[in-house]
C-alpha cells in the first residue's frame, strides 16, 4: 500500500500522506510498477465524464479536473520533450532548453493540437476506451523506465534508477482488470503503450542520450493519444 501511495503522490496532486518516508529513495523505484493501478483514478474521471460529454461545461470540467489533478505534470513534460528535441542543436542545449521549462513554438503548436484532438476525442469514442487510454498510457512510462537509462544524474527521471527490472511485469498484472471492458481494445492498447516506449526511448537516446521525469511524463500522454486515436481508428 505504501508503495501505491508513492507512485500515486509522484503522478498526481492528490494529497497523500506517506507512513515510511526514511525508505523513499528505495520506494521510489518501487512506484513505477503502481502507475498502471494510478491510472484508473484518472480514467473514471474521463469514465463520468464522456457519459455526459454532449454538454460542453461537463466535458470541459471534466477535462480541466483531470489535468489539473493528474496530467499537468505529463502535459508540461510532453511540452519540454518537444521544444527540446525538436530543436536542432546538440545534447547540452535539448537539456537546457528542457530544464527551463519556457514554452517555445513547438510546444505552443503541438500542445495546442494535442488538447484540440483529445477535447474531440470524447465525441467519437466510448467512455470506457478512455479507461485503456489511461491505464494504458501510464504503463508506458513503467515500460520506458524499465528499458532505458537517464540522460543525467540528477532530476526526478534520475532517482528511479537503477530501475527494477519486474516493474512490466506487476504493471501489467495490475492492467489486467481491462480484459473484461474487451480483449481486442486490451491487445491493441498493450501494443501501443509498448511500441511508444520503444519509440521514445529509440528518439530520447538519440537527442539527449536518455530519458528525463520531462521525457517519462510525456509519454504518458503520447501512449495516451495514440492509443485513443488506434481505437476510434478501429471503431471508425
Amino acid at each position: 500500500m505504501n508503495d501505491f501511495l508513492t507512485a500515486l503522490s509522484f503522478i498526481s496532486r492528490l494529497p497523500v500522506k506517506l507512513n515510511n518516508t526514511e525508505n523513499f529513495e528505495t520506494n521510489i523505484k518501487k512506484a513505477p510498477s503502481y502507475f498502471t493501478l494510478v491510472g484508473y483514478i484518472p480514467g473514471f474521471i474521463y469514465f463520468f465524464t464522456s457519459l455526459w460529454s454532449e454538454n460542453i461545461f461537463i466535458r470541459i470540467a471534466g477535462i480541466a479536473t483531470e489535468f489539473y489533478l493528474f496530467d499537468l505534470f505529463h502535459f508540461d513534460g510532453l511540452l519540454d520533450m518537444l521544444d527540446g528535441f525538436l530543436n536542432q542543436s546538440d545534447k547540452e542545449k535539448r537539456l537546457l532548453i528542457m530544464s527551463k521549462g519556457n514554452v517555445g513554438p513547438f510546444a505552443v503548436f503541438y500542445g495546442t493540437l494535442y488538447v484540440i484532438a483529445f477535447y474531440n476525442l470524447f465525441s467519437y469514442l466510448d467512455p470506457t476506451d478512455f479507461l485503456f487510454g489511461s491505464v494504458f498510457g501510464r504503463y508506458s512510462m513503467s515500460i520506458l523506465i524499465s528499458i532505458s537509462k537517464p540522460a543525467k544524474n540528477t532530476g526526478l527521471g534520475a532517482m528511479f534508477f537503477p530501475a527494477y527490472k519486474y516493474t512490466p511485469l506487476i504493471a501489467a498484472l495490475f492492467s489486467a482488470p481491462m480484459l473484461c471492458l474487451g480483449c481486442v481494445k486490451f491487445i491493441l492498447s498493450f501494443l501501443v503503450s509498448f511500441l511508444t516506449a520503444i519509440f521514445v526511448k529509440i528518439i530520447s537516446e538519440k537527442k539527449i542520450s536518455g530519458i528525463t521525469g520531462d521525457v517519462i511524463g510525456g509519454t504518458s500522454l503520447l501512449s495516451q493519444m495514440f492509443i485513443l486515436l488506434s481505437i476510434a481508428g478501429v471503431e471508425l
